[in-house]
């Protein structure tokens, strides 16, 4: 796209050297309006957009000066130059007062105007690109177009899109298990996009959910669905699993929001168990064969009759392997475990009923990826169900107490299930259990919780700005602690300050 320049001088000659210059010296821009009054250019940009204003100060009708001063007032959204045969510091403070980027004198030098139409195109680039982010971030909310939207460079534009996912995807994700912004900053994403396209073609975006990014490329950057397979094999995220989804047809900014849901619900639909994927978007019906692992199931539940915990480990690792020997979509391998688990606590009656362990085996299922990760969570499970007890009810208590006390005194460092379970000396998935059972939220949640109460009042103070504030309580990306905040508090830290510290 053409950087657009208007030229505003009151000398004909003067005025047709500069626009031959501009667009001789550098073929990225282009001169598309002239006037030789302050009052005739104010009228033109009131009605039509340009992307650089290059004005001289001493105008008829209406000078340099008053011509700056209206374009600021008006908050139009162009960069001016000054062109002026005058050094006056009068002339000079005004320019620089209106926002302009440099005040040169006549007569330039070639030299002098290739500086700074490199300047310029840097600068533009630059603010097109961040532009364009929001845009997409906008768009992502389901947010309208905005009224001030370039239609005209817009126009045309299409986009490739595809959507990466850790974990699970669910349309209500809460923070869990992993810190995903210091992941996906691991992962840098732009670097590795950037070895197969130019930077000013792609655009990574983060998505409603703590757990996704969206890369925008330009449909023309030559960007496909192989090249992308050759970088996410360089990526490195162990022990998470991504589920990319790749959508093949070229999308307009109006249509990334219907897009982004149908993805969102593809990657739910379509994530393998355990196991990393890039999909290709295809809107046809998922076609689910449950039925036909329910036999094996059976199967593997009559050979549960008399064992023991270790017995019972054995089997569960047989359906693991069930499960993963192909591709078996998220929820499919969910059902067939929850299935299990719900007979087994059936045939084989221990010291907790199928209810009361749901949420223990849902949170294994959300929260871990490998199968020697989920074979340790279920191990202790099947410990504690159909084994000696393993923590009696006022031990329990106490243990809740004291993961409470540690995470009082320690909820500004990283604080996750494997560290307390390390900490405390059994798996995440059982101290979360106990964890809630008595103060009705996960540890996680409960940092959480604790981190925002501690920034409302760090915020309501006004000593510190919300970065230091989000540095403090240890998040590292500010932005996200105030996606956080909003969640929690209901309010983004910014409203939160100006409507002094009320909820």
């Amino acid at each position: 796209m053409k950087i657009r320049v208007m030229v505003v001088e009151d000398e004909p000659p003067i005025q047709r050297n500069i626009c031959q210059k501009i667009e001789e010296i550098n073929s990225s821009f282009q001169v598309v309006a002239t006037a030789d009054n302050g009052r005739e250019a104010y009228r033109y940009l009131q009605e039509h957009t340009v992307d650089v204003l290059f004005v001289d100060m001493n105008l008829p009708v209406m000078n340099g000066q008053e011509l700056l001063h209206s374009v600021a007032q008006q908050n139009m959204k162009l960069i001016p130059v000054v062109l002026s045969g005058y050094t006056d510091f009068t002339y000079v403070k005004s320019a620089f007062e209106n926002n302009a980027l440099d005040y040169l004198l006549k007569p330039l030098k070639d030299s002098e105007l290739k500086l700074l139409l490199e300047r310029l195109e840097e600068k533009l680039q630059r603010q097109w690109f961040e532009e364009k982010a929001h845009r997409f971030e906008e768009a992502l909310s389901g947010a309208e177009l905005p009224q001030n939207l370039d239609r005209a460079a817009e126009a045309g534009q299409k986009y490739g899109m595809m959507l990466l996912t850790f974990g699970n995807s669910y349309s209500t994700y809460r923070d869990g298990e992993w810190n995903y912004p210091e992941i996906f900053r691991g992962l840098s994403l732009d670097e590795h996009l950037c070895r197969m396209i130019p930077q000013e073609c792609f655009w990574v975006v983060d998505g409603k959910n703590a757990n996704e990014k969206l890369i925008f490329v330009r449909k023309e950057s030559g960007a496909d669905v192989n090249r992308f397979r050759q970088m996410l094999g360089r990526l490195n995220y162990a022990p998470l699993t991504l589920t990319a989804v790749y959508y093949r047809e070229a999308v307009e900014l109006t249509d990334i929001f219907p897009v982004y849901r149908k993805m969102q619900k593809y990657t739910r639909e379509h994530k393998i168990f355990l196991k990393d994927a890039l999909l290709v978007y295809s809107p046809g019906n998922l076609i689910r064969k449950m039925g036909e692992r329910k036999q094996e199931l059976d199967r593997l539940l009559m050979q549960c009759q008399n064992a023991g915990p270790d017995q019972l480990s054995e089997v569960f690792a047989k359906l693991l392997k069930l499960l993963t020997a192909r591709p078996v979509p998220q929820d499919e391998a969910e059902h067939d475990i929850r299935y299990f688990m719900f007979r087994l606590c059936q045939k084989c009656p221990g010291h907790r009923e199928y209810y009361e362990i749901e949420h223990e085996v849902q949170f294994i299922l959300d929260n871990y990826y490998t199968e020697e990760a989920m074979r340790k969570e279920f191990d202790f499970l099947f410990r504690d169900i159909f084994g000696a007890s393993l923590t009696a009810s006022g031990d329990k208590a106490k243990l809740a107490e004291n993961m409470k006390d540690y995470l009082d005194e320690n909820f500004r460092i990283n604080i996750t299930n494997q560290f307390l379970a390390e900490r405390f000396g059994f798996v995440g998935s059982y101290l979360g259990s106990i964890f809630k059972s008595y103060y009705e939220v996960t540890p996680i949640e409960y940092v959480v919780q604790k981190r925002m109460e501690e920034g409302k009042k760090l915020l309501e103070t006004g000593e510190m700005k919300i970065k230091e504030v989000a540095a403090w309580l240890g998040y590292e990306d500010s932005l996200y602690f105030s996606k956080v905040f909003k969640r929690v508090i209901g309010m983004s830290p910014k409203d939160y300050v100006n409507k002094g510290g009320r909820n």
